[in-house]
């Protein structure tokens, strides 16, 4: 009776176990069904996404076919049709290239490339070598070299063309009939004819040296061999798609800064249905010249407004150096922090003198130019942030002062409306945001710095940015945001973007930083 009892208490035991076990098992497969389930419900939120953004590129270059060969855009002038033809001919390439990275690879073998008419035999020729590291084969055999493939790539210096002659040997074991061969360099353009060379040639030209594409076709046909601008679109298009992860860093980079500078510029920009333009915008971004990351953004919109402002910075709070712009006014209501221009408030004393020879303008200037000789200072001396605040505390917030006070009296001596109530108006409006920079070391004395950033954009902007499409302006500011921060750097834009275009094929996207320009080094 007993040993029933206890095999009965045994089976009642086995029975929880194996239940517990049962729900143990269950419970874990539900787990992984419930993660699986959500595997695949993010799988197809990423196939939605990738496919919306697929049907929106399609879209966009069916546009941009329809407008070149519209015949209703022959009612523009002829260099508007030209350089409304060049940025087409970028964006097509630009969006091809986006949507082959979108789309899965095919399964079926590609097509055959057409093939590329022979360059001239007259271009003198650069041989460059490609073997293998290892002539032994596995079995133990000595390779024996039984050809070679030859490719050929444009070169350019100003004014000479020069051939690459990319030779790769054919090396053989005859008793294992195993066959090795270098693999094909990469390039930024790989089934293009172009060096790294020659296409930071075309982009410093275009970006830098304010030449349209069409002056550049001209340039290239009078050393020897006339490339279309339809193809110098194409590698531009290529270029700007290939560089955008460079400036996505830089300006990840830059939103990590406790200070910045913020500039706008209008640009003009084509619109094919209106057959004129209408004026868009650059903004420009900086570090301060206190920084030790010496970079600049540009950022190109189709208007003034400050949302765009808002959308470049984001979530970024710090302090901006900015004039009195009401487009930046939304971002010191949500935690950043103004810092004024007192260039801004000394240029409208400037133009009064300079146009009126204004007394008052003139007293006025005398004690700006008491707070510029105390920066000066400070910057010979190279003062760090401590040493320029104590500088400032002692000697240049007495003269701020007196100038704030002479304001004050000046405005009760002019007439309501005048010139010269404006001009005083406007600074003592803003005293705080301009006298902020005598509470913080780390803050400059105006927005110079920033303007000479955009100065020399501002200067080829007729030529390099009379687009046909958003995509065109912002293509421009990328490539421009590395030329000026190479600038800044103290580097050669050219051997900057050649080099850059020559590691990039090969370059980790985790080890991008060490191509961004306040990094580089030339090899």
């Amino acid at each position: 009776m007993e040993s029933s009892r206890e095999l009965a208490s045994m089976d009642a035991e086995a029975l929880r176990n194996l239940t517990a076990t049962l729900l143990a098992q269950l419970t874990e497969r539900d787990a992984a069904l419930s993660a699986k389930d959500a595997q695949l419900a993010n799988r197809d939120q990423e196939l939605k996404a990738k496919q919306l953004k697929i049907d929106q590129l399609t879209h966009e270059m069916a546009i941009l076919k329809r407008w070149h060969f519209d015949r209703r855009s022959e009612q523009m002038d002829p260099l508007q049709r030209s350089l409304l033809d060049e940025s087409i001919d970028a964006d097509i390439e630009a969006i091809s290239l986006e949507l082959e990275a979108l789309k899965e690879k095919p399964a079926s073998p590609p097509k055959e490339q057409p093939r590329r008419v022979a360059l001239p035999a007259v271009f003198p020729r650069r041989e460059i070598h490609h073997e293998p590291e290892n002539t032994q084969c596995s079995c133990g055999c000595g390779l024996e070299r039984i050809g070679e493939d030859v490719s050929e790539k444009l070169d350019y210096t100003p004014g000479v063309f020069e051939v690459e002659r990319h030779i790769r040997g054919k090396w053989v074991c005859r008793r294992c009939e195993r066959l090795i061969q270098a693999p094909v360099p990469p390039h930024v353009i790989d089934k293009g004819i172009p060096t790294a060379g020659l296409l930071a040639q075309v982009l410093v030209a275009k970006y830098l040296d304010h030449a349209p594409l069409y002056r550049q076709e001209a340039i290239f046909g009078r050393a020897g061999l006339a490339l279309p601008r339809s193809t110098l679109a194409q590698w531009v298009g290529a270029c700007g798609v290939r560089l955008q992860p460079l400036v996505d860093a830089m300006k990840a980079l830059l939103l990590a800064r406790a200070v910045l500078h913020a500039d706008e510029t209008p640009v003009p920009m084509l619109k094919p249905g209106l057959g004129r333009t209408h004026r868009a915008y650059l903004w420009s971004y900086s570090s301060s010249e206190y920084d030790e990351l010496q970079t600049v953004i540009y950022d190109f919109t189709e208007g003034r407004g400050g949302v765009h402002a808002r959308d470049f910075l984001g979530s970024w709070s710090g302090k901006l150096v900015c004039d009195d712009y009401s487009g930046y006014k939304a971002l010191f209501d949500r935690g950043v922090i103004e810092a004024g221009c007192m260039a801004h408030a000394r240029r409208k004393l400037h133009d009064l003198y300079a146009n009126h020879r204004s007394e008052i303008a003139e007293e006025g200037l005398r004690y700006f130019a008491g707070l510029y000789e105390i920066e000066r200072e400070a910057r010979e001396l190279k003062l760090d942030a401590i040493g320029r605040l104590k500088l400032r505390q002692q000697r240049a917030k007495p003269i701020a002062e007196a100038l704030r006070q002479w304001f004050t009296r000046q405005r009760g001596q002019v007439p309501d409306g005048s010139a010269t109530r404006k001009a005083i108006d406007y600074s003592l409006g803003r005293w705080a945001a301009l006298t902020r920079y005598l509470e913080d070391g780390d803050l400059p004395i105006d927005n110079n710095h920033v303007e000479n950033r955009i100065r020399p954009v501002a200067l080829g902007r007729s030529n390099w940015l009379f687009a046909g499409s958003l995509r065109a302006g912002q293509r421009a500011a990328a490539v421009m945001s590395l030329i000026q921060s190479a600038k800044l750097n103290g580097h050669d834009p050219y051997r900057y973007l050649q080099d850059v275009l020559e590691r990039l094929p090969t370059q980790p996207a985790s080890r991008i930083e060490e191509l961004l320009p306040h990094h580089w080094s030339a090899r």
